[in-house]
């Protein structure tokens, strides 16, 4: 198995730069989504593995209860996100969504392929080569594909037939855009995971979506019964640091665990999950944003208590010496927010 560890910040830094000068306008968004989603029917059954979950939150985050599944480890939210909780956050607010997902210029849009979405194609490509497959001679499918970043940065690695897929149609019309032809094309967020089902393609990425859907379960499920495809590639958010950071104040915004994000891997939930959906894990990355979230926090505390200029940068300076290497060393041990894995299905 490949196994690779950390990334570099800056890109993040650069590309989130909002997180830090306007929390207040995350904060407020943040609010609104918590408002629905604990309007929503409590959750039961763990999102990962389907057992029935304890009854006692184990903690409560900006008015969100929280358990964790004594089955897999899994980090669920009390409430479901129900139809209509995911229609309001994915389809009725279409553009405003598409706005945190996307960019609005040509420049910006291949700057943040190459910066974020590049280094991921990489990995897929290396993995692939180390089960002695040629990248080139498959097809790929990109499920939730948002803004088409991801299928372009396997169509920048030389990848041919490579296509995608999403519910916001905002989304989809951005990426096509990008494209000499159209590659993505958009889906009815409740027709079942039809595209899972139907693909042809041997390689199905899910960058940053399984959290997001409402039955990942049954997307799971339909790949599995899927002879086509071979090899599944996801990245998904972990309950890591940054969590612990998040619970220490509910006015700064909390970017892991909050909004689509209703529930969180582990490393047990994973491993949980590829036992029962026969797959088997042939590369692993393991690479976060805890020291950013810390840095942020400390960050935003700072501007609130009004320091000077002087020494919101003299923090900057002293927080860039140790932020990469110190996130490296989560990322060595398995505790980072986020984790991409290349598997490959035993049945195939």
């Amino acid at each position: 198995m490949l196994k690779q560890f950390g990334k570099p910040s800056s890109a993040l830094l650069i590309q989130k730069h909002s997180f830090f000068e306007e929390n207040a306008l995350h904060v407020e968004k943040q609010r609104e989504i918590a408002k629905l989603y604990t309007a929503q029917s409590l959750r039961k059954h763990c999102k990962n593995c389907a057992q029935e979950l304890h009854v006692e939150a184990d903690f409560i985050k900006d008015s969100i209860p929280y358990k964790i599944c004594q089955t897999c480890t899994h980090l669920n939210g009390a409430h479901e996100d129900t139809q209509e909780f995911c229609e309001k956050i994915y389809q009725e607010d279409d553009t405003s969504y598409a706005q945190n997902y996307s960019s609005g210029t040509i420049e910006d849009y291949e700057y943040r392929t190459a910066s974020i979405y590049f280094p991921k194609a990489e990995f897929l490509f290396t993995c692939l080569k180390r089960e002695n497959v040629n990248p080139h001679k498959l097809s790929y499918f990109d499920y939730g594909a948002g803004s088409g970043y991801f299928v372009a940065a396997l169509v920048k690695l030389g990848l041919a037939n490579v296509t995608g897929s999403d519910v916001s149609v905002a989304q989809v019309n951005l990426a096509n855009r990008m494209f000499t032809s159209a590659r993505l094309t958009s889906h009815s967020i409740d027709d079942g995971h039809k595209g899972l089902e139907e693909t042809k393609a041997e390689v199905v990425s899910m960058i940053g979506v399984l959290e997001h859907l409402q039955t990942p379960r049954e997307a799971l499920a339909k790949i599995n019964a899927n002879p086509n495809i071979k090899y599944v590639f996801l990245s998904v958010p972990t309950f890591s640091l940054s969590v612990y950071i998040e619970m220490l104040d509910d006015n700064i915004f909390h970017r892991q665990l909050h909004g689509g994000h209703t529930h969180l891997y582990t490393e047990k939930s994973i491993d949980y999950m590829c036992s029962e959906f026969e797959l088997e894990i042939v590369g692993r990355w393991w690479f976060g944003t805890d020291m950013v979230d810390l840095y942020r926090q400390i960050y935003v505390k700072l501007e609130q208590k009004h320091v000077s200029e002087a020494i919101k940068n003299d923090f900057k300076d002293r927080l860039s010496k140790f932020l990469d290497q110190s996130q490296l060393e989560l990322d060595k041990v398995g505790e980072s927010s986020e984790v991409h894995i290349l598997l490959r299905k035993k049945n195939a």
